[in-house]
């Protein structure tokens, strides 16, 4: 008899427990390694690149509202 139906009833496996038996992290782990590795990428480029600009929150296009006086 399977562990998942006992005694006429079917155990819910709360999602650590699947975690645990497919030997596999949890969604918010990978998503945070993924960020992780996008900053690293991001960090190595040069200072021109888009992605970099938005990170260091420099505007590339536009002007500030200090210059429309």
């Amino acid at each position: 008899m399977s562990q998942l139906y006992k005694n006429g009833y079917w155990k819910i496996k709360w999602n650590q427990e699947i975690y645990n038996e497919f030997k596999s992290p949890d969604i918010v782990t990978v998503i945070e390694v993924h960020r992780l590795e996008w900053l690293g990428d991001v960090a190595r480029m040069n200072g021109e690149r888009t992605a970099r600009k938005l990170l260091e929150g420099k505007r590339g296009v536009g002007r500030k509202m200090e210059d429309l006086d």
